[in-house]
C-alpha cells in the first residue's frame, strides 16, 4: 500500500471508530438531577426499585418494579428483564442499587443507570412519588413529639441516623459506642434507624447516611456527613 493510501486508510478509520462513539452512553452511577432529566426522557424504559417490598409500599416512583436486591429471585428475576432497554434502578441512599448495577453488568444488560443518593435524594428535591400519601400524618417510628422531647433534654445529644444495611453507618458503630462510653454525661449518643423512623426522616430531610447531628437546648449545631473517625467527630463538635 502507497504512503499516500495508508494515510487515507488509517483517517478513514479514524472518523468511523469517532463515528461509533459519538453519543453513546454509559452505565453506571449518576447524580438525581441527572436521572430524573434521563428517567423523563427515555423511552420503552425499564424502572426497578431494588428494595424491600416494605419500603417499596411506602413510596416509590411511579412504574417502578420492586426487585428486592436480597432477595432469594433477584438474579433469576433479572433474567426476566429486557438487557436491550435502558434500565434505571435506584434504592433508599444508594448503596445496595450500587451493588445491584453489578449484577446488571455481569447478565450482559447494554444500559443500567443507578440513582446517586437513591430515593432520600429524590426525595429532598421534592420529585413526585407513587404509592404514598403526602398529606398523610401517619407517624413510623419515632412521633415528633418524642425527637423534640429527646433534643431538648438536659444534656446535649449528637444523633446518628443510620441504617442497618449501610456499610459504612456499621464501621462508625463501635467509634461512637466509644465516644459514648468517654463523654457520659457531658452528652448523649443516639442512634436512629432511618428505615424504622421514616416520617422522622423525612420530616428532618434526611437526605444521606450515615449522618451525624449534635444538638444543644432543641437545636442543630453540627453536622457531620459520611464516615468520620473519632478524632474528626469530637473536633467538629467541641468536645
Amino acid at each position: 500500500m502507497y504512503p499516500l493510501q495508508r494515510f487515507f486508510s488509517i483517517l478513514v478509520l479514524i472518523f468511523l471508530t469517532a463515528g461509533c462513539s459519538m453519543g453513546q452512553e454509559n452505565s453506571g452511577t449518576i447524580p438525581v438531577t441527572e436521572y430524573f432529566q434521563k428517567l423523563s426522557q427515555a423511552k420503552d424504559k425499564q424502572l426497578i426499585d431494588v428494595r424491600t417490598p416494605g419500603e417499596y409500599s411506602e413510596g416509590h416512583l411511579a412504574n417502578a418494579v420492586n426487585i428486592d436486591y436480597n432477595g432469594a429471585n433477584f438474579e433469576a428475576a433479572l433474567d426476566k428483564l429486557d438487557k436491550n432497554k435502558p434500565t434505571f434502578i435506584y434504592c433508599l441512599s444508594g448503596g445496595r442499587s450500587g451493588s445491584a448495577l453489578q449484577a446488571f453488568a455481569r447478565k450482559g444488560f447494554k444500559l443500567v443507570y443507578n440513582m446517586e443518593g437513591g430515593i432520600m435524594q429524590w426525595k429532598a428535591r421534592n420529585y413526585p412519588l407513587a404509592g404514598s400519601d403526602p398529606g398523610a400524618q401517619v407517624w413510623k417510628g419515632m412521633t415528633k413529639e418524642n425527637f423534640n422531647a429527646l433534643v431538648n433534654g438536659p444534656r446535649p445529644v449528637l444523633i446518628d441516623f443510620k441504617a442497618a444495611w449501610c456499610a459504612p453507618c456499621k464501621q462508625l458503630k463501635p467509634i461512637l459506642d466509644e465516644i459514648a462510653n468517654e463523654k457520659k454525661g457531658k452528652f448523649d449518643v443516639v442512634f436512629i434507624d432511618v428505615d424504622e423512623n421514616k416520617s422522622l426522616a423525612d420530616m428532618l430531610k434526611i437526605s444521606s447516611i450515615p449522618l451525624l447531628v449534635f444538638y444543644e437546648k432543641g437545636k442543630p449545631k453540627h453536622n457531620i456527613e459520611g464516615f468520620a473517625d473519632k478524632q474528626t467527630i469530637l473536633k467538629a463538635i467541641g468536645y
